[in-house]
């Protein structure tokens, strides 16, 4: 994987970038924090328009599952919903340097929001509706159902499939993952499933100066149920988020209806989230920079708490149905 990134040189990135744009680029290449793919931004020379441009990583996703995600910002752009679409050229968004995939999107700034207030969550709220409404046409896709059966298994896979695990924590979290699998996947059967953005949370909105808020980052757009794209957005559980998700739903349902019952896929969703988080942790943990950036990670320590918390999901589940 290394070798590569390697290869992505700036004089590699320019000549890419030059080429597909058919523009002459300053000599401006901002590195841009991403951990999964590699982001830069760039800037047409004489002018002040910039670029930004992610190679994705080799084999975390297929062209097509990329196209896909594209081809959904499109759609959504298209729905006049606050999303930063990659531009397209000669009928492509999707280009390639080597092995790597890369598209283009026009630089949008705009600053993190911290909290809402009610018109914040309102905006969220009609927002998320009206990517959900796009979603919803969306019976199949090639991404990954968003269920313990499904995607839980797979990202328990990876991780095994890996030496990250350390060996003294290999069983036990190994029975902890299968039993929470085994516990919680029915609770999907009857719920609706729609493509969703997946990673929503407030890292993934900023606030463009007269123009509001936007989503960003649709890299892992799944099939799952729309509850799965609010609770991570809530500052407390969903039970102690009571005047937020008022405030949400009143933006929400003026496009779509909600399916409340949905709550009680929180907790389990909460669990899926751990087992995935430690997946991308262990296919991270090559790069040259992770344990500045994680230095807790894959410790006893670490793995300990990660093994207490699915333990203790899976308990608070156990007494509830009793």
């Amino acid at each position: 994987m290394e070798n590569l990134w390697q290869n992505l040189t700036y004089d590699a990135i320019f000549s890419s970038l030059e080429e597909t744009l058919q523009v002459k680029l300053s000599n401006i290449c901002i590195k841009r924090n991403s951990y999964i793919n590699r982001v830069y931004e760039l800037e047409e020379f004489d002018s002040q328009k910039r670029f930004i441009v992610k190679f994705y990583r080799p084999k975390r996703w297929t062209s097509q599952m990329i196209q896909e995600e594209h081809l959904f910002l499109k759609k959504l752009s298209a729905d006049e919903v606050s999303v930063i679409p990659p531009i397209e050229i000669n009928n492509k968004t999707l280009f390639s340097f080597g092995d790597i995939s890369y598209a283009i999107f026009s630089k949008k700034g705009g600053r993190a929001i911290d909290e809402f207030n009610q018109e914040g969550w309102e905006t969220v709220g009609r927002m998320l509706a009206k990517i959900h409404k796009v979603g919803e046409r969306h019976k199949e896709s090639i991404r990954i159902k968003w269920r313990p059966s499904v995607a839980t298994k797979h990202h328990l896979e990876v991780l095994l499939g890996t030496d990250y695990l350390l060996p003294d924590f290999r069983n036990s979290f190994k029975t902890a993952a299968d039993l929470f699998i085994d516990r919680f996947d029915s609770l999907f059967d009857d719920q609706e499933f729609i493509l969703i953005h997946g990673d929503c949370h407030k890292g993934n909105l900023i606030h463009r100066p007269n123009e509001g808020i936007f989503v960003i980052d649709f890299d892992d757009i799944c099939l799952g149920p729309p509850v799965q794209d609010l609770w991570m957005l809530l500052p407390d559980t969903i039970y102690n988020s009571k005047r937020e998700l008022e405030w949400f739903f009143k933006g929400y349902e003026t496009f779509r209806s909600f399916n409340k019952k949905s709550f009680e896929l929180a907790e389990p969703l909460r669990g899926m989230r751990i087992i995935h988080y430690v997946a991308w942790l262990a296919i991270q943990s090559g790069e040259p920079d992770f344990k500045k950036h994680f230095p807790e990670a894959g410790t006893s320590k670490y793995w300990n708490s990660i093994i207490k918390d699915l333990q203790e999901i899976v308990c608070r589940h156990s007494q509830n149905a009793n």
